[in-house]
């Protein structure tokens, strides 16, 4: 049975008065409208992620938001990696998501998030042509997992170059995980420091990255 947004609350404890004001400014930049796709467990991260995602949707029109169990569109499950969850796609209604987030970005990873969102909504400039060139090398299908720290700086500055990387090439899609949310993963990938990068499940590199500087990592990869 479709997860109806109306089941969750429509205000959320971690959008500040001050956040609030922020994103409103931010908001009235989107020229095309953006949707959040959100897979949800029954927990209470997955509560805390619809309520938060609710509140920003009543902010702007240019916003909507879609609640799906596991299982209900399989396609996203895949694409959104339903093994991490609550997980939060942002695109254009109709398209995959390929800029994820899986918890709540709060602290730094705000930043990233409210990125994709301008992103999604074609509020952002266009990137160079050397950047341009560089992401267009990226020639076989890459699945980016950023694992943060919600207070990490170099983190959001990551998240945000990953996911714009995805948003620019269709072969990529960028994963932000709060790794403080999934302990296997972090004794998976033997995590002792963030921002750790995992490219296809195989190859990872640790610390911030510039936008150059990943790009010429993943066509590397």
């Amino acid at each position: 049975m479709p997860l109806e947004p109306t089941s969750f609350p429509n205000q959320s404890p971690l959008l500040s008065e001050t956040l609030l004001q922020q994103l409103n400014l931010l908001l009235q930049k989107l020229t095309a409208p953006v949707e959040f796709t959100c897979i949800l467990a029954q927990d209470d991260k997955s509560q805390e992620m619809a309520a938060f995602i609710n509140h920003l949707v009543s902010l702007s029109p240019k916003l909507s938001c879609r609640f799906l169990a596991c299982g209900e569109v399989p396609e996203l499950d895949s694409a959104m990696d339903r093994s991490l969850l609550p997980a939060t796609g942002i695109a254009q209604p109709g398209m995959v998501p390929r800029m994820i987030f899986h918890g709540i970005p709060g602290g730094k990873e705000i930043n990233a998030f409210a990125s994709a969102i301008l992103t999604a909504g074609a509020a952002v400039k266009p990137l160079d042509k050397p950047t341009m060139k560089d992401i267009g090398k990226i020639r076989k299908p890459m699945v980016i997992q950023v694992c943060v720290s919600l207070g990490c700086q170099h983190c959001s500055q990551l998240v945000g170059n990953a996911q714009r990387i995805a948003w620019e090439n269709p072969l990529v899609t960028a994963h932000m995980i709060d790794a403080n949310l999934y302990p296997e993963l972090v004794k998976t990938y033997n995590i002792q420091r963030v921002p750790l990068t995992v490219v296809n499940t195989s190859e990872s590199f640790s610390g911030g990255k510039t936008m150059a500087e990943l790009t010429t990592l993943l066509a590397k990869c």
